[in-house]
């Protein structure tokens, strides 16, 4: 908009003439140009036309759209005491006599001027200009110099009435004489709708929320405007880490009024237009068969409709094209909300007329997902047993990949008519998506419904299947005490007694009793022979032995695959998969995780986003690992809370806490612990990490004691390792021998049970740094270049070297790995050591920008001068000097403002 403003100021042109589709923003640059103008002190006297053909006065203001940075236009007036000779017309007959015409026009320019000099005359909306109007405005242009008076119109293409007829011919004869200069409105290209985005929100954009916004909006200045509001409005855009996502599951929850920026526009036409216009929000992916449907549910013939749709084509709502046979709107939010805008009956009659052409392939519809939407929208006045068969089939294949529309759609198929089993199928499915979907609520009510009334109608596996996702639905609502309950033996849920203790078993796993989820998953049962349970005896006990320290059950169904329950099930096979991977994942056995998935035939790509997170940060990937963690907080999409997605935390957290994104670690923390995670112990874990990140290491010792002492209770050892190996250096640091003594006899202890690379490494590190042995060191070293991970390696090399236990020349490699990974605290205070035992840094200047980057970077977290102190392990004068040099070249006064830079990619060092 900027350069627009620019290029209308700059022209010496009297009339400057700016086009542009519906929506595009051109009375917002009026507006705008009405407030440079008047800060300028020049007088500006504005009018509009009105559809009508009435020229009003009016006055444009900018204003702020929900207190999130969206200028938009706003018109008030008429304005009292706006002088007459604001208005150019209408002049009876100025249209037919010159004359006439000229005599107005010298009128209107000698009052105007009298303004004085600079004057400014806005004319908005010149496509429902009158004739009489146009005349004059024709004859006040000559008059004009542009700088003395200038005249800025907007006109909206395709235009109407006196515009379409006469205006090609005005415009023209005033381009010959160098009278007009024309600028054009174009829509926002992709990167200018990021942007804008970025600016409205106050965050980066996700490419999904991007291109969903593109996709509803073409670009079109109020609809990205009216989409976004709207997305906000109802929830489906969540800011997590700077970045604002889009959440699936909350796109189709409302319905956009006709009331908008954009969408209002189609209150311009007459009630005939608009039902017309609702016909074919529904029925336009038909292609040549639209127009007689829509005419056979409104009640016209064809040609009536097609007369309606060319009223709309010719304002620039419609587009005609396959040499007129197809129909579609120009901007597809405006079918959306003409979609959701009928009542009942309408939307009902409108797509029972579709899928009955489809079904007798009277019509063609090449979008699935439009032709499903029909089929649920059109409910029982379709044949509800094909309906049914539709709505679940592509339900079925959307599910993972699209849970919203699958659940949208078994939400219709519970509504048809059918047999009880067939109902309590389609619900168990509904339950599932729902749950896939993180939308725990909606799943649990399913559930319910299910176990309360169609449970007889089930086979023993589903109606397990069933228990299971009330189970998980209690556990991703955070309501513990009902999951106790359960856990208990004091809340039964409909079932035979082999359900009730594969049930147990699982609430116990869920509330991190391990034991007893153990002993329960152990219990004989007669019923254990079905498949369902049989999953979750096998992965409870894997599991929960492997959480203890005792992987023989786990390492048995690693090598016993082929003998897994439902294995021939894609869907139980991979959840059998993935709960494999966490396992493997969370001791740190990353090349071991691999293995599994290439001798599945997957790809990281088929995980849970919370083990690919995981998977990330052991290959030093953080800015991916970063992301997965966000998106999965956004979207409210960790499956129940599992051990995955702690442990998703558990790693991002550390290395966020690497990056010097403190205050973002806390934020993470805080969205894990909303509700009581598994394996909580590791979020107390990394919490210390970010404490001794601060500068306050007797917290962090303390937190981590007492987070071992709690991991001990519950019997669970994994992540363990490295809490010990973080207590046995902090202890050292405070000179606490006999703590780092005890971490040692218990990282020995866990290496000879658990039997990981990453347990056998924390063993050799504390012993090397406590009784410092070269053996011990070498053998530490030895490890961590073995497993090949950066993170691990390169703070394995800083701290040993640290202690005086490794060469200081492999510095360099460390240093070299956390710049690989963006980890710029650690390599902070890398590069102290370095300095310390004079090892070479390498690239001076880009020290330099590192360094401003760390600090802009602490201080956009919001940590206090103190704090940035003990991060940098430096002094608050210090720090209070170089952030008034860096706020000084940066032009930014507050860390607010350095925030807010970040997040928009604007700030470079």
């Amino acid at each position: 908009m900027e350069d627009i403003l620019g290029e209308i100021r700059e022209t010496d042109a009297p009339l400057v003439l700016l086009t542009g589709l519906a929506g595009t923003g051109r009375t917002t640059v009026l507006a705008r140009l009405c407030e440079i103008y008047e800060a300028e002190g020049r007088h500006v006297s504005a009018m509009r036309f009105t559809s009508g053909g009435n020229g009003i006065p009016a006055r444009f203001t900018a204003v702020s759209s929900n207190e999130r940075n969206v200028t938009a236009a706003g018109l008030r007036g008429p304005v009292r005491g706006e002088p007459a000779w604001a208005t150019i017309g209408p002049v009876a007959g100025a249209a037919d006599k010159p004359v006439v015409a000229l005599r107005a026009a010298h009128a209107a320019a000698a009052a105007l001027r009298r303004a004085g000099d600079g004057t400014v005359l806005l004319l908005d909306d010149l496509q429902w200009i009158d004739r009489d109007s146009l005349a004059v405005l024709q004859a006040l242009i000559p008059m004009s110099d542009g700088r003395r008076l200038k005249c800025v119109g907007t006109l909206r293409v395709p235009s109407g009435g006196a515009a379409s007829l006469f205006g090609r011919e005005v415009i023209t004869r005033l381009r010959k004489e160098n009278l007009v200069h024309t600028l054009r409105l174009r829509p926002l290209t992709k990167q200018q709708l990021t942007d804008h985005l970025r600016a409205t929100l106050q965050a980066t954009p996700d490419p999904a929320l991007s291109d969903h916004v593109h996709a509803l909006s073409r670009g079109v200045w109020s609809a990205v405007n009216e989409a976004t509001e709207s997305l906000c409005r109802r929830g489906a855009i969540r800011t997590v880490d700077r970045s604002a996502y889009l959440v699936p599951a909350k796109v189709a929850l409302a319905s956009l009024p006709l009331a908008g920026g954009y969408t209002k526009l189609i209150s311009e036409f007459d009630p005939a237009v608009q039902e017309a216009a609702r016909a074919l929000a529904f029925l336009s992916p038909l292609g040549p068969a639209a127009p007689g449907l829509a005419g056979q549910v409104i009640g016209i013939i064809e040609q009536e409709v097609l007369q309606r749709w060319e009223i709309l084509r010719a304002a620039g709502v419609l587009h005609r094209g396959c040499h007129g046979a197809t129909w579609r709107f120009s901007v597809p939010l405006l079918a959306t909300a003409l979609a959701e805008s009928c009542g009942p009956y309408e939307r009902r009659a409108l797509a029972a007329a579709a899928v009955g052409a489809l079904w007798t392939e009277a019509a063609v519809c090449t979008d699935p997902g439009h032709l499903t939407d029909l089929v649920a929208a059109a409910g029982r006045l379709v044949a509800p047993a094909r309906a049914a068969e539709e709505l679940v089939g592509r339900a079925a294949k959307v599910r993972d990949t699209d849970a919203g529309s699958a659940a949208r759609w078994l939400d219709a198929a519970t509504r048809l008519p059918g047999t009880p089993s067939d109902r309590a199928r389609i619900l168990l499915m509904l339950a599932a998506t729902h749950h896939d979907d993180g939308d725990y609520e909606r799943s649990l009510r399913a559930a319910r419904w299910i176990l309360s009334e169609f449970v007889d109608w089930l086979n023993p596996d589903a109606a397990f299947e069933a228990q299971i996702l009330v189970v998980l639905g209690l556990r991703g609502l955070g309501d513990t005490a009902s999951l106790r309950d359960i856990a208990d033996g004091k809340q039964r849920l409909p079932g035979d007694p082999g359900s009730q203790v594969m049930l147990r078993a699982l609430a116990c796993g869920l509330l991190d009793r391990w034991l007893e989820a153990e002993r329960w998953a152990d219990t004989d049962s007669n019923d254990q022979n079905r498949q369902s349970q049989a999953i979750v005896a096998r992965l409870v006990k894997a599991i929960g032995n492997l959480w203890q320290g005792r992987p023989e059950c786990f390492e048995g169904n690693l090598s016993d695959r082929e003998q897994w329950p439902l294995r021939e099930d894609p869907r139980h096979r991979m959840a059998q998969v993935d709960a494999h991977l966490t396992g493997l994942l969370l001791i740190g056995e990353l090349d071991r995780a691999e293995k599994l998935l290439d001798d599945e035939d997957l790809s990281w790509t088929n995980a849970r986003p919370a083990n690919r997170a995981m998977a990330a940060i052991l290959h030093g990937d953080f800015r991916t690992a970063t992301g997965l963690a966000c998106r999965t907080v956004a979207c409210r999409a960790a499956p129940s809370f599992a051990s995955s997605t702690t442990g998703m935390f558990h790693a991002t957290v550390s290395a966020l806490v690497g990056q010097g994104r403190l205050a973002t670690a806390r934020e993470l923390l805080a969205s894990a612990r909303e509700t009581t995670p598994v394996l909580g112990h590791l979020l107390d874990f990394t919490e210390a990490w970010v404490d001794r990140a601060l500068g306050n290491d007797q917290l962090a010792a303390e937190r981590l004691t007492a987070a071992l002492e709690t991991s001990a209770e519950r019997g669970l050892v994994v992540g363990c390792d490295i809490a010990y190996a973080e207590l046995a250096d902090l202890a050292l640091d405070l000179n606490d021998r006999k703590t780092a003594e005890d971490c040692l006899v218990a990282a020995e202890r866990m290496a000879r049970t658990l039997v990981t690379g990453r347990a056998r490494l924390y063993a050799r590190f504390i012993r090397a740094v406590l009784t410092r042995e070269p053996a011990a060191t070498a053998e530490c070293l030895r490890v961590a270049r073995e497993r090949g991970q950066p993170f691990e390696l390169s703070l394995t090399i800083v701290r040993l070297v640290s202690h005086g236990l490794a060469e200081p020349t492999l510095l360099s490699q460390a240093y070299e790995l956390m710049g690989g990974m963006g980890a710029l605290l650690y390599r902070a205070k890398a590069r102290t050591l370095m300095r310390e035992y004079g090892v070479v840094i390498p690239g001076r200047r880009n020290t330099v920008q590192e360094n401003e980057r760390l600090l802009a970077t602490l201080a956009a977290e919001g940590l206090s001068n103190k704090q940035i102190a003990a991060a940098l392990s430096s002094s608050e004068k210090s720090v209070e000097g170089r952030l008034s040099r860096l706020f000084t070249r940066s032009g930014y006064r507050s860390r607010i403002e350095l925030s807010v830079a970040i997040a928009n990619g604007e700030l470079s060092f």
